[in-house]
């Protein structure tokens, strides 16, 4: 989520620092699924149970990296809550209670437009290497989302 930079950053600079380093020397990556379509509740809700894992089951209850971060980055009660659901083996419930702009914050969603300016915050972020995940039922459909995403990458930059 390029809008809570710091959430990952900060500690990523503290670190660079104890090594006698400074961000500017670290390949700061970061990104997510990209898909194309001006139908966000459907884009939303396909990318739902996906974050539902990240949150519930990366890690062990009390060292989930990610939801650790995403608490950080503001949402406490829902990481908590969607890892709680999670771990008793309500896996649908906790997908459910995935908030839209969490799943919007964490992936390129939407318009050609909206994925541009999504693209726009990872670079004014810091972020130096934008990992994307095209999304697509087919090997072309992946391929042709890729293929869009890079020529707004080149716009961008």
């Amino acid at each position: 989520m390029p809008e809570h930079a710091g959430v990952f950053f900060d500690h990523i600079a503290a670190g660079a620092t104890k090594a006698g380093r400074t961000l500017a020397d670290i390949d700061l990556q970061a990104g997510g699924s990209v898909c194309f379509s001006d139908d966000l509740d459907r884009l939303v809700a396909r990318h739902r149970p996906g974050l539902a894992f990240t949150l519930g089951a990366m890690g062990s209850k009390e060292h989930n990296f990610y939801n650790a971060a995403f608490r950080r980055a503001g949402y406490e009660e829902e990481a908590l809550a969607v890892q709680r659901l999670w771990l008793e083996g309500k896996r649908r419930e906790a997908a459910d209670l995935v908030p839209n702009e969490m799943v919007l914050g964490a992936n390129l969603l939407g318009t050609e437009s909206m994925v541009r300016d999504r693209i726009r915050a990872y670079r004014d972020a810091g972020v130096t290497t934008l990992r994307i995940q095209p999304d697509g039922a087919t090997m072309q459909e992946r391929l042709e989302t890729l293929a869009r995403t890079v020529e707004l990458v080149k716009a961008v930059a």
